[in-house]
C-alpha cells in the first residue's frame, strides 16, 4: 500500500494538501513510520493515538473554560 495509502488518507481530508501532508508525515515521523510503506494497520495504530490525543486535549480545554 505504502505511500498510495498515505496520499490517499491526505487527499481524503478534503485540505490543502501541503499543510496536511506535512503534519500527517510529521505524526508518521514520529511514530516510526515510513509513508512510502505504510500499511493499513500501522494507519491504524497512528490514527488511534493521534485521535485520543486530540480528544484529551479538548477535554483539557473544556475543563479550562467551564473553571
Amino acid at each position: 500500500m505504502g505511500n498510495n495509502l498515505a496520499k490517499t488518507v491526505v487527499a481524503a481530508t478534503g485540505l490543502p494538501q501541503d499543510p496536511v501532508e506535512r503534519e500527517f508525515n510529521s505524526l508518521l515521523e514520529k511514530h516510526g513510520k515510513n509513508p512510502d510503506s505504510l500499511t493499513l494497520e500501522e494507519l491504524r495504530e497512528v490514527m488511534a493515538e493521534y485521535l485520543q490525543m486530540v480528544f484529551l486535549e479538548m477535554h483539557v480545554e473544556d475543563g479550562a473554560e467551564s473553571a
